[in-house]
């Protein structure tokens, strides 16, 4: 609710519990509610207590009258004598109403400045609550903001990663490659391990000593052939290789 339609509430809110009570008191206060017009026998009526004296120069004076066009009095307003007014009982209800009309004012003015901090104060949590939402918008703002910011962040990472894709396929190729050269590399190595042990115990240095000893041994035949046919050659290294016990190796 705006602070103008809650002004707007305690004003009518006040009015109507100052009629009320105004419309309850006053009455029993200047006598109303238990005093009745009457006509007295050979007088007029008397505003205050019923019935105007039959005199009315023994204790009422003329206040004001009114005359119409021709002159005709047609209103007489009179009041009790200066003198009467002391000893009057209409007198003392009328300082009695005075002084609670005074003290009904004191209340008005008392529940006025309550009414004013009252209205002070809901003016004031409306600015905080106005504040308070501003900030909470803010907030919003900002976490919307700081959303936006990392989603793009991570779109452009994964921009950034897209391209890798393949080369992951490619790795995953390369891979099931490795797998397969370690296979084949544990068959060479049981392949290299017959060997060894088909080969035996023949040292490298003695097998390349024999190597050389080939060598030296075919030079010599050959210059005993002089310039041999590719035959004799042929022969030559068969009955080296006999000769040597080494025919794996020819």
């Amino acid at each position: 609710m705006s602070v103008p339609l809650l002004k707007i509430g305690v004003v009518l809110s006040t009015m109507a519990m100052i009629t009320n009570w105004m419309s309850q008191t006053l009455p029993s206060l200047v006598g109303l509610n238990t005093t009745r017009l009457s006509a007295a026998s050979g007088g007029t009526l008397d505003r205050s207590t019923g019935v105007l004296p039959t005199n009315p120069e023994e204790s009422w004076q003329v206040y004001s009258s009114a005359q119409d066009s021709e002159g005709r009095c047609i209103c007489t307003v009179v009041a009790p004598q200066q003198t009467m007014c002391s000893r009057d009982a209409r007198t003392k209800q009328l300082r009695q109403l005075l002084e609670k009309v005074q003290n009904m004012s004191q209340s008005i003015e008392v529940l006025d400045r309550r009414t004013q901090r009252d209205l002070q104060y809901v003016e004031k949590m409306e600015n905080q609550m106005k504040g308070l939402e501003s900030k909470f918008k803010q907030v919003e703002e900002s976490h919307k903001q700081h959303l936006a910011r990392q989603f793009k962040a991570i779109k452009t990472k994964m921009d950034e990663l897209r391209p890798l894709i393949p080369v992951l396929e490619e790795y995953k190729a390369d891979a099931k490659l490795v797998l397969q050269f370690k296979e084949e590399v544990q068959n060479l190595t049981s392949v290299l391990n017959e060997l060894q042990e088909e080969i035996g115990a023949y040292d490298y240095d003695e097998l390349q000593n024999r190597v050389s000893n080939l060598e030296e041994r075919l030079r010599a035949c050959m210059q005993k052939l002089g310039r041999p046919s590719a035959l004799q050659v042929w022969h030559c290294l068969a009955r080296l290789c006999h000769t040597c016990r080494c025919r794996e190796w020819c």
